[in-house]
Order: structure tokens, then sequence, then C-alpha cells
């Protein structure tokens, strides 16, 4: 099918945005998608729902570790095209629901006088500081700045535009020695996800170490995450995504190797919990949850047609 000027620019301008990491952020992502996906219908009224779902895939495998995105293709292509439109604006409910409830949730297992790790920048955590701040409990943040991108200084400025007066930005490496209790004791660790699985989590590089030594020192680890971030996919490292090498050292010596994956993928150990639309439960219980709360994630009448994301 042929489109408009309007709508390739349009398509062309989102893919764009998502892979230079413009738009960031697992929600942001997931409604840049459905944002576009609702601007080509209006413009390609008559669109097909395989054009559709091919255009969507397209954008929410612009980076293969987004199943908030893909899922929400997944949701929106299970209808016609007539349906589409109320499909957009649904699974937009169901984020904006979880962007309420997860922090809830999360909120008063943070307490007056204790001290807490993050690390990237995930906005669900951040609104769990906010409001467990709000109820009373003054508590103290150390948030890791997350190179290349450096994401973390997203955290503290809004942490410290929501009132915090005790964040602390510490260099990537010194997050375990944190947990190993160099300037005191760090009483749980609180981090977001970009996928998850019924083994374990993607959340960006750095989690992996930070997770294996938390539970070295018995120190619980938090992944706030929605459910519609499972990733019904058996996941391989093949789907990290890895990052320019300009990034990393942008005037590099001729000749010189990097290996600069963005994310970790953390199995669940025994010291990590999910905050999620179930409340705080263990890995082990993620596939169930997920399935009994948003069962379409599972339907196979959808990844067979899979276009970007085909895995066969």
């Amino acid at each position: 099918m042929s489109y408009t000027k309007i709508v390739t620019d349009f398509i062309d301008t989102a893919e764009s945005d998502i892979k230079s990491l413009k738009v960031q952020g697992a929600t942001n992502v997931a409604l840049k998608v459905l944002d576009t996906l609702s601007g080509v219908m209006h413009n390609n009224p008559d669109i097909s729902c395989y054009e559709l779902t091919k255009l969507g895939e397209r954008l929410a495998y612009a980076r293969p570790t987004e199943p908030l995105a893909q899922n929400a293709v997944r949701f929106v292509s299970l209808g016609c095209t007539s349906e589409a439109l109320n499909r957009i604006e649904e699974y937009r409910e169901y984020v904006s629901a979880g962007k309420k409830t997860i922090p809830a949730l999360g909120a008063p297992l943070l307490v007056d006088g204790g001290v807490y790790l993050t690390l990237c920048h995930s906005s669900t955590t951040v609104n769990m500081f906010t409001e467990a701040r709000s109820k009373g409990a003054y508590f103290s943040v150390y948030v890791a700045e997350t190179r290349p991108r450096f994401q973390g200084r997203t955290t503290a400025k809004e942490l410290l535009a929501a009132g915090f007066s005790d964040v602390t930005m510490v260099v990537d490496d010194v997050a375990v020695a944190l947990i190993e209790g160099r300037i005191g004791k760090i009483d749980a660790v609180f981090i977001g996800a970009d996928l998850i699985n019924d083994k374990g989590f993607v959340n960006k590089i750095g989690s992996l170490a930070v997770s294996a030594a938390a539970k070295r020192k018995h120190i619980p680890v938090y992944v706030l995450t929605t459910l519609l971030k499972y990733d019904p996919k058996p996941f391989s490292p093949a789907m990290i995504e890895m990052r320019s090498t300009d990034e990393i050292w942008a005037d590099a010596p001729t000749n010189l190797k990097f290996y600069a994956p963005a994310f970790d993928y953390v199995p669940y150990l025994s010291n990590i919990k999910v905050i999620c639309e179930d409340g705080v439960i263990a890995g082990k219980q993620v596939l169930a949850a997920t399935k009994k709360r948003y069962p379409f994630i599972f339907d196979k009448g959808h990844d067979k047609h899979l276009y970007y994301g085909k895995s066969v």
C-alpha cells in the first residue's frame, strides 16, 4: 500500500526519534507508537489491519527490548481497523492505571530515615519516591548516573524538583561499593524494567551487578514495572541493544573495539521482588499474574503474523 508523504514522514520521524533516544523510556515509546498509529489512521482511514500492524511493529521493534510498545501493537491489531482507535485509547488507560497503582503499592516500602539506591530513569520509580515523601517519609536516595546517556541525571533532577533535599549522585562504579557498605547501609534498591518474562527482567546496564551485590549483602531489590512489559517470546542475548561507540568515546583510537550493551538481563534472584499491578510479588509469580490480567499478550493469532518481531 502506498502512503501519502504526510504519513510516510510521520512514520519515519517517529522511528528516528525512538532509535536515537529522542523519545526514551518504555512508557514514552509506547505512547509515541500509539500516537503515531492514531495519526496514521486519521490520515489514512482505509488502511488495512495488516498494514496498520506492520507500521506499528516497525516502530515498536525499532528498539528490540520495548515490549510495552510491542504489546500495544498486539492489543490494537487484535481488532479490525474500525476498532483500532478505541483499542488505542483502551491501552492508554491500561498504562495510565499502572502509573498510578504501582507507585502506591511500592510507597509503603520506603520508611522514614531509609537509604535507597536507584539507577537509570524510571518515571514509575520517581513517582513512588514522590508518593512516599508526600506521606511523610523522609529518606535519602543515591542515584547512579547511568552512562553513557546519563539517564540518572534525569532522575536526580526530577527528585530535586519534587522537593527532595537528600539526593546524591554517584558514578556507576560506586553503586556496588555503596551496597557493600562503604559509607553506611543501603536499605533497598528500587529500579525499573524495560522487559520482563517468566525468568528475569531487562534493565539498564549495571542492573545485574547491583542486583547480585545486593543479594550478597541480603539487601532487597524491587523492580517496578507494569505487567504490560511482559515479552512472551523466549529471551535471547541477541535482543540486547548495542549502543553507538561514539557515545562511549567519540574520538577513540583507530581499530579500538567496543562492547557497549545498553541493557542487562537479570534473573529473578532470591532478593528480587516485582512491584506491579498485582502487588509485590516474586518473580515466579509474574507469568501467572500477566496471563490473568493481560491474556491478549499470549494470543498466538497475532504472533504468527509478526513482521518486525518475527522470532522464527
